[in-house]
């Protein structure tokens, strides 16, 4: 019996990725492990979900790695 491949979802659209790429590494580890979750009532991790740009802002949606709660996050872009 053949086995079905599921396919990868990129949670990123087309601009956020773009957007995403341009943050360093280590600041895009920052941003996923540093997100607040009202339930926990602190910073966790956030299980990423959707990725899209709102105006010049990155928004990114998921769960909180500890207790599954809604967080959001928004990353506003670079200053000149």
């Amino acid at each position: 019996m053949k086995r079905k491949k599921i396919p990868f979802l990129d949670p990123f659209s087309k601009d956020a990725k773009k957007r995403w790429d341009k943050i360093p590494k280590w600041a895009r580890a920052k941003i996923v492990d540093n997100v607040y979750c009202g339930k926990c009532m602190g910073a966790v991790s956030i299980v990423l979900e959707t990725a899209k740009m709102q105006n010049a802002n990155l928004i990114l949606r998921g769960k909180c790695k500890t207790c599954g709660h809604e967080v959001c996050s928004l990353v506003e872009p670079e200053r000149d």
